[in-house]
């Protein structure tokens, strides 16, 4: 791809992702779920959507697929992603006192939401405690 095409096919995915992203955010909101923030970014890791579940702040990776060739969305969130989530979070967790005030001691987990966005209306997959931080780095 020359640079022009790429940075296109950049923008359109981009796009979509807010898309999703925005779509998820909904979803969280009406099964009771408080929205930190969004697209929260340390470090080359991302964080798509924080919230808050209860007392329980959870980080939340939203994968989508457009084409019924592409797969299970979920399958993507692998240890190299995992890694960069978990990175991510430990940043959250030690600078964003006014959303977790209790630092590392605050409750967290890991979700993700799968969603193939080709299947109208989206219906979103929730995967709660998707995975364990342990698994990923034994401590921030």
């Amino acid at each position: 791809m020359k640079g022009g095409q790429f940075n296109t096919a950049r923008s359109v995915n981009r796009k979509k992702g807010n898309l999703v992203e925005t779509e998820a955010s909904a979803y969280l909101c009406r099964e009771g779920y408080e929205i930190l923030a969004r697209n929260y970014a340390y470090r080359g890791g991302e964080l798509d959507i924080v919230a808050r579940d209860g007392k329980t702040v959870v980080f939340v990776e939203v994968k989508s697929v457009w084409t019924i060739g592409q797969g299970n969305p979920a399958a993507r969130v692998n240890a190299l992603k995992q890694h960069k989530i978990w990175n991510t979070a430990c940043h959250f967790l030690h600078t964003q006192k006014d959303k977790a005030p209790q630092g590392f001691e605050t409750p967290c987990r890991f979700d993700v939401l799968s969603v193939r966005a080709y299947q109208k209306p989206m219906q979103f997959e929730h995967f709660k405690n998707a995975f364990e931080g342990s698994q990923v780095i034994p401590q921030c």
